[in-house]
């Protein structure tokens, strides 16, 4: 695990450049940093709640893990919101008022990026 980092890091140029929806523009300028920012915390928030509910992926084969994060995010509620709440608590004044116009989009955004990030960053063992 790395260091608790509270500075949001920069996304590299590429990614922020091109004809984006407000959505989109938010999503890359607001909610991947924070996630970045996150990503230790947000990934050990994963493990225990996999080791709560005793799920043992040794016996699992990447699809079935796959699948059973998807449902994870999806059908728990609790967990979900909890996820969400990691990336808006961190959220400024302004970036919760253009969160809140488009909160349902934006959560499963949110939702779909820490899924992939936990799949790339291997944490399926």
């Amino acid at each position: 695990m790395e260091e608790n980092k509270t500075e949001r890091p920069s996304l590299p140029s590429h990614i922020l450049e091109g004809t984006l929806t407000e959505t989109e523009d938010y999503q890359n300028r607001i909610l991947r940093p924070l996630i970045k920012m996150q990503s230790d915390l947000l990934m050990a928030h994963l493990n225990a709640k996999l080791v709560l509910l005793r799920t043992d992926f040794t016996v699992l084969n990447k699809d079935q893990q796959i699948d059973t994060l998807n449902q994870l995010y999806t059908k728990d509620q609790a967990f979900r919101r909890e996820v969400i709440g990691m990336i808006i608590g961190h959220l400024r004044l302004e970036e919760y008022d253009r969160y809140v116009q488009h909160s349902k989009e934006l959560n499963r955004r949110i939702t779909q990026i820490i899924l992939q990030r936990a799949i790339d960053l291997n944490v399926l063992k």
